[in-house]
């Protein structure tokens, strides 16, 4: 009977489960506590003997949602995040165009450097590229030095009333290069024009100072008693100069004609002959003279030889280059030879004679 009453003392624990509640008996009570009680002597399924505990519910209140509070220190709520970030954005793009401001300003200094020299020499270029005032464009230099030389020289040769007899003799070396050049048609006129400028070549050089001019040589010539009167003296300068003076003056007509392209050069050079040179000739000269004026070429050819290139490279511009520099030296022999025969006239000394 003992055994049983120990069973049913197990049963009932074993119905009284894990609690025991515990109702109060007046409103002003607080809710209700809920004990725990933990068997240490009863294992249940699955499960471990613990020590009893007991706890204790707080009193239901209304549920008041209360703002937490930011603990000091701590990261800054999200939308100061956003804040925060959007401004540390704005710095860093504006930093950004404060430098590629500074680096395209700079850019721009140098790009406006490279135009700027690159204006200066083409503006320092425009005179090599446009023609110059009343001249020519040219796609080659016109190699005619030795023409641009005969006029170089015979331009200072008429100083005044005065013709300067060292410059006068330079001047006709210069131009019998010049006339050796252009071919056999002046070759006769060359081989007269070189005897008769040693003749005057080696009495001036006796005296250079004594002859510095035209005028002082012819006088002082006259005054040693070496001419017949008007009859010169073969080997004299006044001999030399004479012939020198009327080969050039046939040279002058010859050049008028092709600068004009009026006529053929051989007609010209022909009629230059019988008004200049024939005169003075004798029967001999005068067959032998006009005998070689006969090769003289065409214009073309003629001035070509003048400027010193190949009749093809000879086109519009060359042709009128090369006339136009054959003017100026006809323009400095028309005033010299007139105050040249000037000269001989008052000094008696025109000697014509034929040879």
């Amino acid at each position: 009977m003992k055994r049983n009453n120990n069973i049913s003392f197990l049963i009932a624990l074993l119905l009284l489960g894990e609690y025991i509640e515990v109702q109060g008996t007046s409103n002003n009570i607080p809710p209700p506590r809920r004990v725990i009680l933990r068997l240490p002597f009863i294992r249940l399924r699955g499960g471990s003997s613990t020590a009893t505990t007991a706890v204790k519910q707080k009193p239901k209140h209304k549920h008041v949602k209360k703002q937490k509070k930011r603990p000091r220190g701590g990261p800054p709520p999200p939308p100061l995040i956003l804040i925060n970030n959007v401004k540390l954005g704005i710095d860093k793009l504006g930093n950004k165009i404060q430098a590629d401001t500074i680096n395209l300003g700079k850019n721009i200094g140098r790009e406006w450097g490279k135009l700027t020299s690159n204006t200066r020499k083409f503006v320092a270029n425009i005179p090599k590229i446009l023609p110059k005032p009343g001249g020519i464009r040219r796609r080659k230099k016109i190699k005619s030095s030795k023409l641009d030389e005969v006029c170089h020289t015979f331009s200072s040769v008429l100083k005044g009333s005065e013709v300067d007899t060292a410059q006068l003799l330079k001047a006709c070396k210069a131009h019998l290069l010049f006339m050796k050049s252009g071919g056999s048609s002046l070759r006769l006129v060359a081989k007269d024009l070189e005897a008769n400028l040693q003749k005057a070549e080696k009495v001036y050089k006796k005296s250079p100072k004594e002859h510095k001019c035209l005028s002082s040589l012819l006088s002082c010539e006259k005054e040693k008693g070496i001419h017949d009167g008007s009859e010169l003296h073969e080997k004299s300068a006044a001999m030399g100069l004479l012939w020198i003076r009327r080969s050039l003056a046939f040279q002058l007509d010859l050049y008028s004609s092709l600068i004009t392209k009026t006529i053929h050069p051989r007609d010209a050079a022909k009629s230059a002959y019988h008004l200049h040179l024939a005169p003075y000739h004798g029967w001999a000269l005068r067959k032998v003279f006009p005998a070689s004026l006969t090769q003289m070429p065409d214009r073309s050819v003629f001035i070509a030889k003048c400027g010193g290139i190949k009749e093809d490279e000879l086109n519009d511009e060359y042709d009128r280059a090369i006339a136009k520099k054959l003017k100026v030296l006809v323009g400095h022999w028309q005033p010299l030879l007139g105050t040249w025969k000037d000269e001989f006239e008052r000094l008696g000394l025109e000697d014509i004679r034929r040879v």
